[in-house]
C-alpha cells in the first residue's frame, strides 16, 4: 500500500513529463505491476496463513470434544458393565484409559498456543484422572464381588460431579477456542479487503498510464499524418520512394491504432482479475518492443536504457512471478471444485473391470514408466465389481501417478497391484518400492494440502484426499501401509455392488 501511494504521488508531479516519454511509461507500468505482484503475494500469504489458522482451531475444538466423548464412552461402558457383569462392556473404558491421557499430552502444545495456562491443562488432565481411578474403583469393588460397594460410590456422585468440572472445562476450552478462530477470520477478511484494495488501486493507476499512452499514439498518428502530406508535395521523381515510405508509416499507424484500440477495448471491459491486466500489459508491452526496435532506442540514452530493460527484464519478470502465483492459486481452486464436483455428482453404475480400468491407466502413463525404468506387475486377475466407471479411474489414475512420483532413485521402481473380492467389498492394492511415508503422516496425507516427505514433486496435497472421498462414496475407504525408505501400499477397499451398498444404508 505504501508502494502504490509513493507512486501516485510521483506520477502526479510528473504527469507532464510522463506522458511524453514511451520508456518512462513502460517503466513505471513495470513498478506498478511489480508493486502488484509483491502486495497480492503478500496478503495472499497472510490470507492463507489466517486460513490456516482458524481451521486449526475448529479441529482442535473438534478434539477437545472427543477427549470428552471418550470420558462419556468409558462411562457407559463402567456401567454396563456393572449392570451386567460383561467384561465386553469394558472395552470403551479400556481403551479411553490410554487415548485420553495420551490425547491430552498431544493437545498441550495447541492449546497452550490459544492461550489456555499450563496450570488449566494439568488441571483439566487431573479431572480426567480422577475420573478414570473413580470408574476403575468401581470395576475393580464389581470384580471383587462387592456390587454394593460399586454401586455405593457411583451412588456418592463423585463421577457426576467430576464429569460436570469435566464439561465446564471443556466448554471454557471450547470458548476460548472459538474466539481465536474468530480473530482470525477477521484477520483473514482484513487482508481480503487489502488485497481487493490493492488491486483496485493497480487498476487505476494502469488505467493512468494506459491513458498515457493513448495520448502519445495519437499524437504519433498526427505526426504520421503530416509526415504523409509533406511527402505528397515532393518531386514526382521520387513518386515511388514516397509511396513505399508512405506505405511503411501506414503500417506503423495501423499498429498504433490498433495497440489503442485494445487498450480503450480494456478500459471499456469489467477488471475482473489481475491476469486480465497481465495479459494486456504482454500485449501491450510486444507492441513497444516492436516500436522500439524500429526506432533504435539508444541503449546509452537514459530513457532508452530504461525502456529496454524494462522491455527485455523488467516486465518479463513480474510477469512470470505473477503468473506463476495464479496458476498455482488457479490449480487450487480447480482442485478443490474437481472435489466439490465429485462430492455432488451422481453415481452410476456400470460393470467395471478393474484390470481394464488399471490397463487403461497403465497405457496413459507408459511414458513416465518407460522414463524411469519402473516396471509394473498386476498379481492375478483383478475383481469385477458394479460401480462408478469415472470414480474408479480417478482413484487407480491418483494412486498410480503418486507411486510413479515418488520412486527411490537410488533403485529400479517397481509396482504391484493386487485385487480381490471378499463378502460385500472388493479391494484393490497398489504397491511400490518407492520412498515410502513416515509413520506420523500416514494419515494426515489424506488431509486437505497436506503432503509429507520432501516437496520436491509437483503436487497441492489434494490427490489422496480426493481418493479417500471418492473410495466412501463407493462404499469403501481407502488406507495406507508404509516403510519410510523401503515403500508404500494403499488398500483401497469399495463396495462391489454400489446399488446393492446404497440400498442397505438407506435401509
Amino acid at each position: 500500500m505504501v508502494l502504490l501511494g509513493l507512486l501516485v504521488v510521483i506520477m502526479v508531479r510528473f504527469h507532464y513529463s510522463l506522458f511524453k516519454s514511451v520508456p518512462m511509461i513502460l517503466t513505471v507500468g513495470a513498478v506498478v505491476l511489480l508493486g502488484v505482484v509483491l502486495g497480492a503475494l503478500y496478503f495472499s500469504q497472510r490470507a492463507a496463513d489466517e486460513s490456516d489458522s482458524a481451521v486449526n482451531a475448529g479441529r482442535l475444538n473438534i478434539r477437545v470434544l472427543r477427549l470428552l466423548s471418550s470420558a462419556q464412552d468409558a462411562e457407559i461402558g463402567q456401567r454396563g458393565y456393572l449392570l451386567t457383569g460383561d467384561e465386553r462392556y469394558l472395552e470403551p473404558f479400556t481403551k479411553s484409559s490410554v487415548s485420553i491421557p495420551a490425547e491430552i499430552t498431544a493437545l498441550t502444545p495447541a492449546l497452550r498456543d490459544i492461550g489456555i495456562p499450563q496450570a488449566a491443562i494439568d488441571e483439566l488432565r487431573g479431572m480426567f484422572t480422577q475420573k478414570l481411578a473413580e470408574m476403575q474403583k468401581t470395576i475393580d469393588l464389581k470384580t471383587s464381588g462387592d456390587a454394593a460397594g460399586a454401586l455405593a460410590l457411583v451412588k456418592s456422585d463423585v463421577g457426576i460431579n467430576l464429569m460436570d468440572a469435566i464439561r465446564d472445562r471443556i466448554a471454557a476450552i471450547q470458548q476460548n477456542g472459538a474466539t481465536n478462530a474468530a480473530l482470525h477470520i477477521s484477520a483473514l477478511r482484513a487482508s481480503t479487503t487489502s488485497l481487493s484494495t490493492i488491486i483496485a488501486v493497480s487498476a487505476g493507476l494502469l488505467v493512468l498510464l494506459a491513458g498515457g499512452a493513448m495520448r502519445l499514439t495519437y499524437n504519433h498518428t498526427r505526426q504520421i499524418e503530416a509526415a504523409q502530406d509533406q511527402l505528397s508535395l515532393a518531386n514526382e521523381t521520387l513518386e515511388e520512394t514516397v509511396v513505399a515510405r508512405t506505405q511503411s508509416l501506414q503500417r506503423a499507424n495501423n499498429e498504433l491504432q490498433t495497440y489503442a484500440y485494445i487498450v480503450s477495448h480494456d478500459l471499456r471491459a469489467p477488471l475482473v482479475n489481475i491476469m486480465g491486466f497481465t495479459e494486456e500489459l504482454d500485449r501491450a508491452s510486444r507492441v513497444f518492443r516492436k516500436y522500439l526496435e524500429r526506432t533504435h532506442a539508444d541503449p546509452n540514452d537514459h530513457d532508452g536504457k530504461a525502456a529496454i530493460e524494462a522491455v527485455e527484464t523488467d516486465i518479463p519478470e513480474a510477469l512470470g512471478f505473477i503468473r506463476s502465483s495464479m496458476k498455482r492459486m488457479d490449480n487450487l481452486i480447480n482442485q478443490i471444485l474437481v472435489m466439490a464436483r465429485a462430492g455432488n455428482r451422481e453415481l452410476h453404475r456400470d460393470r467395471v473391470r478393474l484390470g481394464d480400468i488399471v490397463a487403461e491407466t497403465l497405457s496413459t502413463l507408459r511414458h513416465r514408466l518407460d522414463e524411469g525404468e519402473t516396471t509394473v506387475e498386476v498379481v492375478g486377475v483383478l475383481p469385477e465389481v458394479q460401480s462408478d466407471r469415472l470414480a474408479i479411474q480417478q482413484i487407480v489414475s491418483n494412486l498410480l501417478d503418486n507411486a510413479i512420483k515418488y520412486v527411490d532413485p537410488s533403485r529400479a521402481g517397481r509396482i504391484t497391484v493386487r485385487g480381490r473380492r471378499h463378502g460385500l467389498l472388493a479391494t484393490l492394492e497398489i504397491s511400490d518400492n518407492g520412498r515410502g511415508i513416515a509413520e506420523g503422516d500416514q494419515e494426515r496425507i489424506f488431509e486437505l494440502f497436506r503432503r509429507s516427505g520432501r516437496q520436491d514433486r509437483p503436487g497441492d496435497g489434494v490427490g489422496l484426499a480426493h481418493v479417500r472421498a471418492l473410495a466412501r462414496r463407493l462404499g469403501g475407504d481407502v488406507k495406507v501401509r508404509s516403510t519410510l525408505g523401503e515403500g508404500t501400499t494403499f488398500e483401497v477397499a469399495i463396495a462391489a455392488d454400489l446399488a446393492r451398498a446404497k440400498k442397505e444404508e438407506t435401509a
